[in-house]
């Protein structure tokens, strides 16, 4: 096999570092974009907040923001007895300041009653929803 003088070898280095740069850069903007739509979000299992126009995904728990939801009460279904606080959260939205082994969340953007988590060692025990009426 032929060997490239060490001058070529040194350029197609930096360009093969650019061109891989560049790629990296084009992925993420196109993640980017796709998470910046609804449609997006939800393929990414997100939740879509409609009035902040962003899409939370399981990072929010790195992130230490999951958002307020407009209405938590339609996701108390989807959070069971031995879920992690972080799943709760995530589901749920952030909780209402104070949150310590108890956590509570307005059940609607109407104030319409509250949700109460009960937690013990990080897991959920019992979760009280209001019913809809």
């Amino acid at each position: 096999m032929r060997r490239f003088p060490a001058s070529l070898r040194r350029h197609l280095r930096r360009y093969l570092l650019l061109a891989l740069m560049s790629a990296t850069t084009v992925f993420g903007l196109a993640c980017w974009a796709v998470l910046t739509t609804e449609p997006g979000c939800l393929l990414a299992q997100g939740h879509w907040s409609s009035g902040a126009r962003q899409c939370y995904t399981r990072l929010c728990l790195l992130q230490g923001d999951c958002g307020q939801m407009a209405s938590p009460m339609s996701h108390c279904g989807r959070v069971h007895a031995g879920d992690s606080r972080g799943r709760v959260y995530f589901e749920l939205g952030n909780p209402l300041p104070g949150a310590g082994n108890t956590a509570s969340w307005t059940a609607d953007k109407v104030g319409g009653g509250e949700i109460r988590a009960r937690f013990e060692d990080d897991r959920l025990v019992h979760l009280a929803c209001p019913v809809r009426p």
